[in-house]
């Protein structure tokens, strides 16, 4: 009488790992769970932080003694630059959330420009007025579309508007 186990009698390697997985996955549940619920994931209103925050998941006695799991997740939350005029040169800057168009004009020469956010375009050999005109893309009231015209870095005009579509002209004589 011979007795006969298929399979060898050994195990699957593979069962271990999955334990293993299993044991990291909890873990990491937890401790963000706990990052979040301690209240270190959100920003309360007013509170802009602009910090790096890493979250690095603890191994169990099992999984240490099988692998070394040192995965690190980090949340980054991002900050804008703010543009700034040069100090020479004749610049004509546009500060909008959202998309813009528009023109700006100087010895007949006109120039069109379409984009979003806060932008800077130089004026090269403008020697009488320059006139800018531009206009939001949407219809957002919420947010200012504003444009100035700046001179070896000082403000020689500005203007802005709220209004949905609205539309913004400044001149200035430079």
């Amino acid at each position: 009488m011979h007795s006969h186990t298929h399979g060898g009698g050994r195990r699957s390697p593979d069962i271990p790992w999955l334990l293993v997985a299993t044991v990291v996955g909890i873990i990491v549940v937890v401790i963000v769970a706990l990052f979040f619920f301690a209240g270190l994931g959100g920003s309360s209103a007013g509170h802009t932080s602009s910090a790096t925050a890493t979250v690095k998941p603890t191994t169990s006695a099992a999984s240490a003694s099988t692998t070394s799991a040192s995965k690190t997740s980090s949340i980054v939350i991002a900050t804008t630059t703010p543009v700034t005029v040069p100090a020479t040169g004749i610049y004509v800057k546009v500060d909008y959330l959202g998309g813009f168009s528009g023109t700006y004009t100087t010895n007949g020469a006109t120039t069109k420009v379409t984009n979003s956010g806060t932008r800077l375009y130089e004026v090269a050999n403008a020697t009488d007025s320059i006139t800018a005109a531009f206009q939001k893309s949407d219809s957002t009231a919420s947010h200012a579309l504003t444009v100035g015209i700046y001179k070896d870095g000082n403000q020689l005009a500005s203007n802005s508007t709220s209004a949905a579509y609205g539309k913004v002209t400044v001149t200035a004589s430079v």
